[in-house]
C-alpha cells in the first residue's frame, strides 16, 4: 500500500482517536438527585439530560440533594436560590489544538445537577484555601447558584480505598469527570494528570478530580467556547465575600450580626 493510499486511514484513525462518546446510557442514568427537601429553599433538586443533534442539553433547579449549611450566615452573606440551569455539551467532545482557560463560574457539571466552578475567588486566590464550605464542599454565590470548587466527596461520591472511582460529572466540554482513584484504585494527584488535570484511558479522555490545586480542572481539553471572560467573574457572580443581590438576604444577614452583638453583651453583662 503506497503512503498517499494510507493518508485516508491514517485521517480516519486520528478522527476516532481525537473523538469519543463522552457518556454511555449507563452514565447518563447517574444523573439524578434525591428527593431531599434542601432547607434553605423548601425544594428538592432536580436534574435532566436529553439528547438531540449531537449534544446533550442538561437541565438543573441547582437545589443540592443534599445537606447544606443555613444561609446566609457569619461566613458566609450569600442564600441558596432556585436556579434555571441550561448546558449543553456534544456527544462526541474533541480534543482541541490548543487547551482553553477556564471562565469563572460553570466549568462542568456533576451528576447531582450542580455545578462545578473553577479553583479561583473571585479576586484570583485559592478557593478551597480562602473560602468557608459546607459539610458537603460547596456553598453559594451573591447570585445564589450553589456550586463545588473541589471534589464533592463528602455527600455527592464516596473515595474508597483501592477501588476506581466512578463518573461524578461532565465538563462543559462534553468530557467526564471522575473522583480522584483510577481505573484499577490508585489515588492520583495533580502531577499524575496532564495540565488540564485529566489523562487518556483506553483511547478516551477524562478529567480527574484530585485533593490538590486545581482540585477539579485546569482547563478545557476540548472544543469549548466561552461567552465567560477566563479568569474574571462574570459580574462578580463568583465568590462568597460578596454582598448578596437581594434585599431579604441583607436583612437576613443584618438580623444575624445583630443577634450575634446582642448575645455577646448578653455574655459580658
Amino acid at each position: 500500500m503506497t503512503s498517499a493510499a494510507m493518508l485516508p486511514i491514517t485521517t480516519c484513525l486520528l478522527a476516532m482517536v481525537a473523538m469519543s462518546s463522552a457518556l454511555t446510557d449507563d452514565q447518563i442514568a447517574r444523573f439524578m438527585t434525591s428527593d431531599m427537601v434542601e432547607g434553605n429553599t423548601g425544594e428538592t433538586g432536580m436534574v435532566t439530560i436529553t439528547t438531540a443533534n449531537g449534544m446533550h442539553t442538561i437541565t438543573s433547579n441547582g437545589v443540592p440533594d443534599h445537606a447544606t449549611a443555613d444561609y446566609p450566615n457569619l461566613a458566609n452573606p450569600n442564600d441558596i436560590t432556585v436556579q434555571t440551569h441550561e448546558w449543553e455539551i456534544p456527544v462526541n467532545p474533541t480534543v482541541a489544538d490548543s487547551t482553553t482557560d477556564l471562565p469563572m463560574g460553570p466549568i462542568g457539571v456533576a451528576i447531582n445537577g450542580i455545578p462545578f466552578f473553577n479553583p479561583y475567588t473571585a479576586t484570583g486566590e485559592d478557593a478551597v484555601l480562602t473560602e468557608t464550605f459546607d459539610s458537603c464542599d460547596g456553598h453559594p454565590t451573591n447570585r445564589g447558584t450553589y456550586h463545588y470548587h473541589k471534589q464533592p466527596s463528602s455527600c455527592v461520591f464516596s473515595i474508597v480505598d483501592g477501588e476506581p472511582s466512578p463518573l461524578i460529572g461532565v465538563a462543559l466540554d462534553g468530557f467526564p469527570i471522575y473522583g480522584p482513584n483510577d481505573e484499577n484504585g490508585n489515588t492520583l494527584t495533580s502531577s499524575d494528570l496532564d495540565e488540564c488535570h485529566g489523562r487518556s484511558v483506553n483511547g478516551q479522555y477524562q478529567y480527574h478530580t484530585t485533593s490538590d490545586f486545581p482540585y477539579i480542572m485546569g482547563c478545557f481539553k476540548g472544543e469549548y467556547t466561552s461567552t465567560l471572560p477566563p479568569n474574571g467573574p462574570p459580574d462578580g457572580s463568583q465568590g462568597t465575600n460578596m454582598p448578596p443581590d437581594n434585599g431579604q438576604a441583607n436583612l437576613k444577614s443584618s438580623l444575624l450580626a445583630i443577634l450575634s452583638v446582642l448575645a455577646l453583651m448578653v455574655a459580658i453583662f
